[in-house]
């Protein structure tokens, strides 16, 4: 379960989570892979640093994204009788197969997708500022190399379309 806003560094996913905390990203059918070797769980025969999780031991699940972000966790509960969506509590039956409820992994996506666009924004935020504080630094440079080259503040005022005066005022300390 990948999901994507098409920017490199955001790239979401749904893990499982296991009793000692560690993800897994490979969800289903022999049990969950997870990466690290702690002793209790058989090793995996091709990936001899991860361990084969039983899937009726999963937890519960999370999403995460390739920049480092987890999500909240959604517990794993016993029974109907328990589930709280609200409460991220999702029951998935003791059946071999730790795939979390569609209702929930929607919710996990929507948690996700609001991270990775508010991230967005303020990348674009940072990036528009850094932007606009070049620009600023290269129009000062060249209000200072046409002063320079002897042209008035009338000159350059007209130039940029601004006044004689607020060209001045604004410029008057980078020649």
């Amino acid at each position: 379960m990948h999901w994507d806003v098409g920017n490199d560094l955001h790239e979401g996913r749904l893990g499982a989570v296991v009793p000692d905390g560690r993800l897994s990203y490979e969800i289903g059918g022999m049990g969950v892979l997870v990466e690290g070797v702690s002793g209790k769980y058989p090793r995996d025969a091709v990936q001899r640093d991860h361990e084969i999780v039983d899937d009726d031991d999963v937890v519960g699940w999370r999403s995460t994204c390739r920049c480092g972000w987890l999500g909240p966790l959604w517990s794993r509960v016993a029974s109907k009788d328990e589930e709280r969506l609200k409460e991220r509590r999702a029951f998935v039956p003791y059946l071999g197969f730790a795939t979390p409820p569609l209702s929930a992994e929607v919710q996990m996506k929507e948690e996700w997708y609001h991270h990775a666009h508010e991230r967005i924004a303020l990348e674009q935020l940072r990036f528009a500022q850094n932007v606009l504080l070049t620009a600023e630094l290269r129009l000062a440079e060249a209000v200072a190399n046409s002063r320079a080259t002897g042209l008035s503040w009338g000159s350059i005022a007209s130039a940029l379309g601004v006044s004689r005066q607020s060209a001045h005022a604004r410029w008057r300390n980078s020649e």
